[in-house]
């Protein structure tokens, strides 16, 4: 997404400017890992039209140019893939780049399309993700269309953001957009496959999963998988050890609301 300056409006200019084509070229890069079949696969592109964008098209459009088409993971995920590009191009979105033709069944080709701000706002359906190797890029008139066209977005799994510090201010305007509509806010990178760790989130609020308090990876994944049971007036030798007075087992444990191994 970008951002503006005081005068003239425009949303993260200075690092659209300074490296638009180096964002254009990370975009198609992550755009096509697992055939685009990665949960995290940056799917639509917001960006001011003005300085650097141009730059930021043609690094993207040649990038996805090198790009060989590969097989993607069922016939069924290739057939939606493909629908959804029709429903794009039906919408009126313009294809401005493409790698290589599939020369076989099931390949999926990697894919660039463009549309306007205007067109994105009045056609709902292109807020919806193509699962596979596809990007949508937006182009837009200014920062008020980027924050019009950022909250007709549905719950999604992360969100990226490119800015410099000179654009924090006018950031933290659309921070708490986006914080209502991902579960991942990345500042000046794409979102890469997670490390399985404490800090690992994988949800967002609905359609992005199912319910956002639960991730899909990461230590508190378990949480998905686990049913609560109470026990009531049970004798402690009947109870699971990690759940008995004396805690045998010394794990940690909520105990009147305190946490404690005791």
């Amino acid at each position: 997404m970008d951002h503006e300056q005081a005068v003239p409006p425009r949303f993260l200019a200075e690092p659209l400017a300074a490296r638009g084509a180096e964002i254009g070229t990370g975009l198609a890069r992550r755009a096509q890992y697992n055939v685009g079949q990665a949960c995290l696969k940056p799917a639509v592109l917001l960006a001011v039209d003005g300085p650097g964008f141009d730059e930021l098209r043609d690094a993207a459009r040649a990038e996805v140019a090198k790009t060989a088409a590969r097989t993607m993971l069922t016939p069924g995920i290739h057939d939606a893939y493909t629908g959804n590009v029709r429903r794009m191009q039906d919408n009126g979105a313009t294809r401005i780049g493409a790698g290589g033709a599939p020369a076989t069944a099931w390949e999926g080709q990697l894919l660039v399309y463009e549309v306007t701000g205007e067109q994105l706002l009045a056609e709902p359906a292109m807020h919806e993700e193509v699962f596979g190797p596809f990007v949508l890029l937006v182009r837009l008139t200014g920062s008020d269309q980027l924050r019009e066209v950022a909250r007709g977005f549905r719950g999604q799994l992360s969100a990226s953001l490119h800015a410099e510090v000179s654009d924090h201010a006018i950031a933290q305007e659309l921070l708490p957009i986006l914080e209502r509509r991902t579960g991942r806010i990345v500042i000046n990178n794409f979102s890469m496959p997670q490390e399985v760790s404490h800090a690992s989130v994988h949800t967002g609020p609905f359609p992005a999963t199912s319910d956002s308090r639960f991730t899909s990876v990461g230590m508190s994944a378990i949480e998905r998988f686990l049913r609560p049971v109470t026990y009531q007036n049970f004798p402690d030798e009947l109870l699971p050890e990690s759940l008995r007075e004396t805690n045998p087992l010394h794990v940690w444990r909520l105990v009147d609301g305190e946490l404690t191994r005791d």
